[in-house]
């Protein structure tokens, strides 16, 4: 089973979650981690373990973090010496309702892969491709 945590800066993480109910309902195992000013490293990195229950030996978890560098990533990238956390930066909203659609369609690292692959192609500049569909 996949299990998603979705962490950032801010109350980011909190509010994709509530965009990804919005459009696919509340049927998937996902958190969101948020970091504020008030809030400690160790206190995160706290939360964090406690969502990462390793008495489930079966789970495998995609920690999705907003900036590749920042705090968080750099928190979360501590838990990959469990080979059953992956963590993967630069989330968007595209990424997030990829893989939850696609969870369980192949492994974890086919999943990611793919779904990485994916959100980059769906970064678009809509101007450059509206000019080349316009001057054909």
């Amino acid at each position: 089973m996949k299990k998603f945590i979705i962490a950032s800066h801010g109350n980011l993480a909190k509010e994709l979650k509530n965009s990804v109910q919005m459009i696919m309902g509340n049927t998937y195992e996902m958190d969101a981690v948020c970091m504020d000013p008030e809030r400690t490293m160790d206190s995160i990195k706290e939360e964090i373990n406690k969502k990462l229950n390793n008495e489930d030996t079966n789970a495998e978890y995609i920690i999705l973090t907003d900036v590749l560098g920042g705090s968080i990533a750099n928190l979360s990238a501590e838990f990959t010496r469990f080979s059953n956390v992956h963590v993967v930066t630069g989330f968007n909203l595209s990424l997030v309702l990829e893989m939850l659609s696609l969870k369980d369609a192949m492994s974890t690292k086919d999943l990611i892969e793919h779904c990485v692959h994916q959100a980059k192609n769906g970064i678009v500049y809509v101007n450059e491709v509206l000019s080349k569909s316009i001057s054909k």
